[in-house]
This record gives C-alpha cells, structure tokens and sequence, in this order.
C-alpha cells in the first residue's frame, strides 16, 4: 500500500512537472501565435488599407473609363454628323457643278443667239438700207418718169419736125411705161449718134478698173456693184460698163455706203445680160 502510494505522489508529481513544463511550453507558443496573429492582424490591415486604394483606383478608372467612353460616343456623334456634313457638302458640290455647267451650256448658246442675232440685225440693218434707198429711189424714178413723158410728147413733136428737115437722121422715141410696181421700163433710143450697148468701146487701155454686180433690178431700174475707194465712185457719176471690151450699158451713181454702190440704170442698157456675180469694166 505504500508503494502504491508512493507511486500515486510519483505520479502526480510528473504529472504537476509535466503540466507545468506544458503550460510553460503552450504560454510561448500562445506569445507566439500572439505575436504571429498580431502580424497577421497587420498584414490584413495592410492588405485592406492595400485592396481599400486598389478599390478607389479601380472606382477612378471606371469613372475615367465612363467618361472615356461618353467621349468617345461624343466623337462618334460628332465624326458622323461631320460624315453627313461631307456628305451634303458633295452633293451641293456637284449639284453646283451641274449648275455651273448648264449655266456654261446655257450662256454659250445666249452667246451664239446673240451673234446670230446680230448677224441678223445686221443684215435687216442692210435690208432696211437697202429697202429705203430703192424707196427713195423709186420716188426719184416716179419724178424721172413725169419728166420722161413730158419729153417724149416734146420729142414726138419733135420728130414730125424733123423727118420732113433731116431725111439721113431718124429719131424714133417709144413713150415710157410705168411698170406695175411703179418703176421705169427702160426707154429706148435709136440713132446715128445715140448710145448702142453692143457697139465696141476704144481700146483696153482706156478701159478703167473692174468690179462684181452684187445685184440687179431691172424692173426698179437699180443695180448694186462692190465699190472701193481705188474705184472712187462718187454720187451722181454716170459710168459706163463694159463687158469683153464691149460697152453693154450705163449707169449713174446715187448712193455710195458700206463698200457696195446704188445706181440707176439708164435707158439703153441691157439689164437681163447683166446678172449677179458679173465682172465688168468701169469707163468713165
């Protein structure tokens, strides 16, 4: 019984050594872990403090990143309202090229309208020219032919009178004809000294310049010829032409303008042999 009492204090003795080497042991490893978690608990602070600016970091990116983007839909708004802008711009561009050129189109046929139409101004400018000296000239052959008849009822008396005093001379006169427009039918003469338009005319020599016959009217008794100055017509002059040397008629000048010269045609010439294009011979 004593030893086995002995060996119950033996055994708690151990057992007190052992629970208080172990309550020593556990008490550094408590400080320890203390010590451990405490650096732990730091750590984690670290880290939160760490993740709590990650966080607002991340928070200022997305809100720079929103921001970004809302600018970047504005420079998409913007580059497609510039895109349409171009857009319209073109189309006005070449709508206005269209325009330019219909207006080009347009204004190049005013242009030729416009010389067409001076060329026809010009041209009834002539006309009217033209027209108003036949008028004039009409009235002038209108007073002619009063004058004619006159001195074809003198020179009817005359001619009774002179048959029976000069047998080797015949004067014969037909009395002048007013056509139907009111212009002068030609008067013939015939006589030892009269003008004869098929009689030859004195050398080529004395045979003046040449000129063209634009026109001619036998029925108003006009005729219209190409003047120059080295031609040197002038108002009231009365020429004779010759065609191949032969004296086919004469002519006096009334009007000379424009280069062209008006002339009556006086009796004896043989109009109907002259016509338009005709080359002829001016003797004075």
């Amino acid at each position: 019984m004593k030893s086995l009492s002995m060996i119950l204090r033996i055994l708690a003795i151990v057992a007190a050594v052992a629970a208080a080497a172990i309550f020593f042991i556990s008490k550094d490893k408590l400080a320890e872990k203390e010590a451990q978690l405490t650096q732990a608990q730091q750590a984690t602070a670290t880290t939160q403090a760490e993740l709590t600016a990650a966080n607002e970091k991340l928070a200022a990116l997305e809100g720079r990143l929103n921001t970004e983007r809302e600018a970047l839909a504005e420079s998409k708004r913007k580059l497609e309202s510039v895109r349409s802008e171009m857009y319209t711009a073109r189309q006005e561009v070449s709508r206005a090229q269209q325009q330019l050129t219909e207006s080009r189109n347009k204004i190049s046929e005013l242009e030729n309208t416009a010389k067409r139409l001076r060329a026809d101004l010009v041209q009834n400018e002539q006309s009217l020219a033209a027209k108003t000296s036949q008028d004039s000239e009409i009235e002038d052959l209108k007073d002619r032919i009063a004058e004619l008849e006159d001195a074809n009822d003198e020179l009817e008396d005359e001619l009774a009178d002179a048959q029976e005093a000069a047998a080797n001379t015949t004067v014969t006169a037909a009395p002048a004809q007013v056509g139907t427009n009111g212009a002068l039918s030609p008067v013939s003469f015939s006589a030892s000294s009269s003008f004869s338009p098929s009689a030859p005319i004195v050398g080529a020599a004395s045979i003046g310049a040449e000129t063209t016959i634009k026109s001619v009217s036998a029925d108003a008794g006009l005729m219209i010829l190409d003047s120059t100055p080295e031609l040197g017509l002038t108002p009231g002059q009365t020429i004779t032409l010759v065609q191949d040397l032969v004296a086919v008629g004469e002519v006096q000048i009334q009007s000379v303008a424009d280069g062209y010269a008006v002339a009556n045609i006086l009796p004896g010439t043989n109009a109907r042999s002259l016509g338009s294009g005709s080359k002829v011979s001016l003797l004075r």
